[in-house]
């Protein structure tokens, strides 16, 4: 028997798994948003009961530092290092938008979380490595990696947040478009008001990540490499 295309015959025992539950978790925040996130709807899609999914998760608090994580595994997917460290940064930043542009409301939600798994791990190494390669060491290389990072997470998540809006039908204004009773007396927005309009956040994305590496390069050329 099926119910919405999916079999209702439950899982045979030991199939149910952390990363099953991960990806079933991933799945409906995809189709349906944040708020379908509960375990019992993790249940129906597992063809297996709320409990079961307890065994693996306390809470959904802990189902979303799991799903922060594969997020982490997803953007890193085929990474290398590039022979310009200033390349590598903007692949890593890059790679970070497209993900929570590819999944929205799970980035909306734990973009920026410290899962402290083995996927967080590698994004921090590699962003420290980028750092090392342009000449920060030590205490530096950390404050640089961080700034870095908040950035590019802040950013991705905050246009989640704008797409999961849209999507879900919340009543929030994201495009900048103003009719002022006097449009003379605000020339400079009047005159760019098409573009406030329809503005391409992906577009300006890209071009924030090109001002904090051109600032990055710039300052690294003031103090010697090894």
């Amino acid at each position: 028997m099926a119910v919405g295309g999916r079999s209702t015959k439950r899982l045979q025992r030991g199939t149910l798994s952390q990363g099953l539950i991960v990806g079933t978790a991933l799945r409906i925040l995809d189709e349906d948003g944040p708020d379908a996130l509960t375990f019992q709807r993790l249940g129906k899609e597992l063809s297996a009961s709320a409990t079961a999914v307890y065994r693996y998760f306390a809470s959904r608090d802990h189902i979303m530092v799991a799903v922060a994580e594969e997020l982490d595994r997803i953007s890193l997917e085929g990474y290398e290092p590039h022979e310009s460290w200033i390349d590598s940064l903007r692949s890593l930043a890059i790679r970070a938008w497209n993900t929570a542009l590819d999944h929205p409301a799970a980035a909306a939600l734990c973009m920026g979380r410290v899962t402290r798994g083995v996927h967080e791990l590698r994004a921090v190494d590699a962003v420290l490595e980028a750092f090392h390669r342009g000449g920060w060491r030590g205490r530096a290389a950390v404050l640089y990696y961080q700034a870095f990072s908040n950035f590019v997470l802040a950013m991705a998540s905050n246009n989640a947040w704008r797409l999961v809006n849209q999507r879900f039908g919340a009543e929030v204004n994201w495009v900048q478009e103003y009719q002022p009773a006097d449009p003379d007396a605000y020339p400079y927005a009047e005159a760019a008001k098409e573009h406030l309009r329809s503005v391409d956040m992906t577009e300006v994305f890209h071009r924030q990540v090109d001002i904090l590496l051109a600032a990055l390069e710039a300052e690294a050329q003031t103090f010697p490499r090894d």
